[in-house]
């Protein structure tokens, strides 16, 4: 009564409480509990409850606190994995740690390493959150630490070894090696540091030549090589008679 044309209204006027131990008695198959472990965005913390469910109705929760270290852990790296929470020691070095055990895996693989592959990557994220109940927990964690822990010494050192950070060139520089999981890994050395180097540095047991990128003095790239010898014969002198003139205080061979 009251209401528009066409509009029908339901008025409540008799509400009966429930008691759960009714419904176990009289469905005990429709109840059942069950933990439920979530990531709370405005606290920024794991939150976890204890439910008591009718078919698809919370009918009581009682929370968990501290929750679960295990599920926790499990909730916050999905949180990482999902880009929702941000790990600032998550870096270009550490991504490039887990690339040259890959490519070393894949280089040497009589060396019987195991790459880190995306499950794995998950599996590390969860190690590095494990104990944590907070964002504020995992967000200065070391990450690269913990993906080196991921291998035994021994690895490490075959790693450390065959897919280095930096190589040690002929005139002693030591340049820092990039790698790229689709193009071969590279160096980035001014010209006045390859004087005296002759041939191009190699890694993976020999195996893989380094990409050396040239750069001038004023480190922009001059020259992209994958054979030292034949620059230094068939190019460097063209490129140093252009590059005296623009730099004539630096030292040209």
């Amino acid at each position: 009564m009251g209401g528009r044309p066409g509009e029908v209204n339901t008025i409540i006027s008799l509400a009966t409480a429930i008691d759960a131990e009714w419904l176990q008695e009289l469905f005990p198959n429709d109840l059942h509990r069950e933990m439920r472990v979530v990531f709370d965005p405005i606290s920024r913390r794991v939150q976890a409850g204890d439910l008591l469910r009718f078919r698809d109705l919370i009918i009581t929760e009682k929370r968990i606190e501290p929750p679960p270290a295990d599920a926790a852990a499990r909730v916050l790296a999905e949180e990482v994995i999902a880009g929702r929470l941000a790990l600032p020691r998550w870096d270009h070095s550490v991504d490039q740690s887990i690339l040259r055990l890959n490519l070393l895996a894949n280089w040497c693989p009589e060396l019987e390493l195991s790459p880190i592959r995306q499950e794995d990557r998950r599996h590390i994220i969860e190690q590095l959150c494990l104990g944590a109940m907070s964002y504020k927990e995992i967000k200065e964690r070391d990450a690269k630490a913990v993906v080196r822990s991921w291998l035994s010494a021994p690895q490490r050192d075959l790693v450390d070894k065959f897919a280095p950070e930096r190589v040690t060139l002929s005139n002693s520089r030591t340049p820092k090696v990039t790698y790229e999981a689709d193009r071969p890994p590279y160096i980035s050395v001014r010209i006045q540091d390859l004087f005296d180097v002759k041939e191009t540095p190699k890694i993976a047991m020999g195996r893989v030549a380094l990409s050396v990128h040239i750069l001038a003095p004023s480190m922009r790239p001059v020259q992209v090589t994958h054979d030292l010898a034949n620059f230094w014969r068939e190019h460097y002198p063209r490129i140093k008679s252009e590059l005296q003139r623009k730099y004539p205080k630096h030292e040209w061979r």
